[in-house]
């Protein structure tokens, strides 16, 4: 099915669009600030696709980190437990709502846990086997981890102290050393695609163009805790409370069971006794705390197995030997900390939590370890934890927001026809997602009249779906006319005068302009409305570049 994210239709997809047009990684004219700054490692990938000008396979790669992810965690649970209940722990990862979202969506989320896994199977490796090879695969994960998201510092940090550590008491640093220097050639043959990893080169760019290695000022200090403890405090406890969570039941039928509204007291807790407490504290600007159990990748938690299973496998682990699985809570709780104490809180965030829960596989297998002694508690705790994954894994595939299977828990209201994969011919209408939300034909409209090589320059606000465009209109060879004066670069945005003005500060003449925003309501007298397309989501105009008089 089409990828129909906000996220990734919004710059996801658009910014590796914009890398091709512009034959280069280092972006210092975008409308969206995002399509510059942040790590391409991941992003990139889906050049594959769309330099063929389809984006037919675009969340393919994720799909690869999500199987990865599952076998990486069967290995180590082995270390504990039978080939059986490794499965159980394999299909409890795989059934994680948040994470199977971001297994098939085009977000660079999921990335972060599979570089975990992977650099967790190399140090169990270097425990035993310290060799130059392993300890360069170590190094080229964790900048892969960067590569696709800067929070993967947040768990590098404490993976590199809590298995660092005792890997040189182990060793001392002389046979590291000595490993280096034999195998010299490698190393230095390898630095090429270490560098070209470790993103140093993108993060120089965006401290010369944006003020910061992350990005303008005013867009880090949005997404930064700035409360300090108190604010990370805050975090921790709505994080906690989000965590709560009893998919694949429905809440409704938690609370039918029940009798009482857990969910609705949850959150009248937090407002009549934590809240005066934090106060705004920690939240990201516009956020306000809510429990929203809803199946969609921005708004997914980890599901009943992730409260009941592996939150408690994880603490457990913490407390006791052995030693590998010890340091692996250490360094998930560690992140879970970090992450609470940097970042704002809001509810799309729960994603950036995955490696908390898709990295615990060998702390769930030793604490399953300690209480199957016998065959028949292994096979029950082995059936109960399949069923419970199947039923998440049919659930979730079954109720996701995206692709609307189903939208109703009674058999009387299931109308296969009307979900998103029958309208779109099962994925194999492309334009479907965008006259969906547009509620028009707009890119087959411009499809037909833009001439083959128009220079189109785009002026869009942030939420604004370029992918569509990029993807629909390949005759077109587009251009940002946003963010190109130095002095107007902030964040969230810039304003012009007028829309003409904007476009005078692109050197290369236009043919058209293409625009979404306030600024479309003062064109200027150059430039002349040809369409215009309202639509509740995003409206739409085209302005034709007129030509100037030669005095001019």
């Amino acid at each position: 099915m089409a990828q129909g994210s906000r996220d990734v239709v919004g710059y996801g997809l658009s910014r590796v669009s914009i890398f091709q047009q512009q034959e280069t990684l280092l972006l210092d004219r975008v409308c969206q600030i995002h399509q510059a700054i942040f790590p391409v490692g991941t992003d990139i990938l889906a050049h594959l696709f769309l330099r063929w000008n389809t984006d037919w396979g675009a969340g393919f790669f994720n799909f690869l980190a999500y199987l990865s992810i599952l076998l990486g965690n069967y290995a180590l649970a082995r270390k504990y437990v039978s080939e059986k209940l490794a499965i159980a722990v394999t299909l409890a990862i795989a059934s994680l709502p948040q994470l199977m979202f971001q297994g098939w969506i085009a977000k660079n989320n999921i990335f972060t846990a599979s570089a975990t896994i992977f650099c967790l199977l190399i140090l169990d490796r270097l425990f035993t086997s310290p060799t130059s090879a392993n300890l360069f695969l170590l190094i080229l994960g964790l900048f892969f981890g960067v590569a696709a998201k800067t929070t993967f510092l947040a768990i590098a940090l404490p993976l590199l102290i809590l298995y660092g550590i005792p890997l040189i008491q182990k060793y001392g640093l002389k046979i590291w050393i000595r490993e280096i220097r034999q195998h010299w050639r490698f190393w230095l043959a390898g630095t090429v695609p270490l560098l070209v990893m470790s993103q140093l080169w993108l993060f120089i760019h965006n401290h010369q163009a944006w003020g910061t290695w992350s990005g303008p000022r005013g867009f880090v200090d949005f997404h930064k805790n700035q409360e300090g403890l108190l604010g990370g405090l805050a975090n921790l406890v709505r994080f906690i409370l989000e965590f709560v969570d009893s998919t694949p039941i429905p809440p409704d039928l938690v609370d039918s069971v029940f009798k009482v509204s857990i969910f609705d007291h949850i959150e009248q807790a937090y407002y009549q006794v934590l809240k005066p407490l934090f106060g705004e504290a920690g939240l990201q600007s516009g956020e306000t705390f809510g429990l929203v159990f809803i199946p969609h990748q921005a708004l997914a938690g980890f599901g009943l197995l992730g409260l009941i299973l592996i939150l408690p496998s994880i603490l457990i682990s913490f407390w006791s030997p052995p030693k590998f699985s010890k340091r692996l809570a250490g360094t998930l709780l560690s992140f879970l900390l970090i992450f609470c104490l940097t970042s704002t809180w809001s509810q799309y965030k729960m994603r950036m939590l995955i490696p908390l829960f898709a990295a615990s596989g060998a702390c769930v297998a030793q604490c399953l370890s300690r209480i199957t002694h016998t065959r028949n508690r292994e096979s029950l705790f082995f059936s109960i934890i399949t069923l419970t994954s199947i039923l998440n894994l049919f659930y979730i595939s079954l109720y996701d927001w995206d692709a609307r299977i189903l939208t109703s828990y009674n058999p009387t209201g299931w109308n296969l026809q009307a979900s998103d994969w029958v309208r779109s011919d099962w994925g194999r209408d492309r334009l479907y997602p965008a006259e969906n939300y547009h509620g028009d034909e707009r890119l087959k409209i411009l499809a037909e009249f833009f001439p083959e090589g128009s220079r189109v320059g785009f002026f869009t606000e942030g939420s604004t779906r370029l992918h569509y465009y990029f993807l629909h209109l390949p005759q077109v060879e587009f251009q940002s006319i946003c963010m190109d004066d130095r002095s107007r670069r902030s964040f969230p945005g810039q304003t012009f005068d007028t829309l003409e003005d904007a476009m005078l500060t692109h050197s290369t003449p236009l043919d058209y302009v293409l625009c979404v925003g306030e600024q479309c309501q003062t064109p200027g007298n150059q430039l002349q409305e040809r369409f215009y397309f309202p639509s509740e989501e995003e409206t739409l105009f085209i302005f034709e570049v007129l030509p100037t008089s030669p005095s001019e």
